[in-house]
């Protein structure tokens, strides 16, 4: 029997109540705790509202299949293993069972040890993944990332995705969520960690100088103007600019950055030349 550290959460899900009574005795037995849903609508419920570590789900069942079920939890619970159980076996639902994300696959009858050898074989391998998701989460603390929550995994995941091509990307959310960090993060997983990132806060400049700012100017351009001095970009060529409350500029100043962004030029205030910049934004 499990110890109390180690008692983990099934889920069991079946529309005979026969069935879900033996493996409710079976599992309960061995230490587990145990819910019970007789359908899959209800199993998705009682999934949204606690953590569940395992889901035992039957394969047939009115209306809604345990595979549907099985899919959804592969979507939505990266924190949450499956197991399959059905009295139809055959090679066929077997394979879509796995593909589909079903950890395990038990055909009807099955023994009380057989039964509890598949849910062990599963709840070794959720905390295989766990595991995983920590070593993840520590090897990113050097670019200000930390996590181990299904959430922050996805997005540990998005940023090596994106860290590894030249793509523009686009940040969003709400202030304060971390999005320089998730851009550093980007920058520095990236072929261009040796180069200078360099933030910028649109919103934070006027924008009379924001044009300045961004492509820089030659002496004379305008009043004030006493020396030529470069850009943000020119500072980032080679590196990452991230544009942080981009929104916040005018409709004009867009523009030119698109410009910018498609023809990978600059021209600085006052200038009639441009320069060739390699900058990702």
């Amino acid at each position: 029997m499990a110890s109390p550290v180690e008692r983990k959460r099934l889920l069991v899900v079946d529309d005979s109540e026969a069935t879900l009574e033996i493996l409710e005795r079976h599992l309960a037995g061995a230490g587990y705790q145990v819910l019970m849903a007789r359908s899959v609508p209800e199993a998705v419920r009682l999934l949204e509202q606690m953590r569940i570590d395992l889901v035992v789900t039957d394969l047939k069942m009115p209306a809604v299949s345990g595979l549907d079920l099985v899919r959804h939890v592969r979507e939505n619970l990266l924190d949450t293993e499956v197991m399959m159980i059905t009295g139809y076996p055959s090679v066929e639902g077997a394979v879509e069972a796995v593909k589909t994300g079903a950890e395990e696959y038990l055909p009807k009858p099955f023994t009380e040890d057989e039964l509890l050898a598949a849910v062990q074989r599963a709840l070794g391998k959720l905390a295989m993944r766990r595991d995983s998701v920590v070593e993840h989460a520590v090897s990113h603390a050097g670019h200000g990332l930390m996590g181990e929550s299904a959430v922050m995994h996805s997005v540990f995941r998005a940023v090596e995705k994106a860290a590894g091509t030249g793509a523009t990307v686009l940040l969003t959310g709400e202030s304060g969520v971390g999005k320089e960090l998730v851009a550093r993060a980007i920058h520095y997983g990236g072929p261009r960690s040796s180069a200078p990132f360099v933030p910028v806060n649109c919103g934070g400049i006027p924008e009379g100088l924001i044009e300045s700012e961004l492509f820089g100017h030659v002496k004379g351009a305008f009043t004030g103007a006493v020396a030529s001095r470069a850009g943000f970009f020119h500072t980032a060529d080679g590196g990452t600019m991230f544009l942080d409350e981009i929104s916040e500029t005018s409709a004009t100043m867009q523009v030119k950055l698109l410009r910018v962004l498609q023809d990978k030029e600059v021209s600085m205030v006052g200038s009639d030349r441009s320069r060739k910049v390699d900058v990702r934004i």
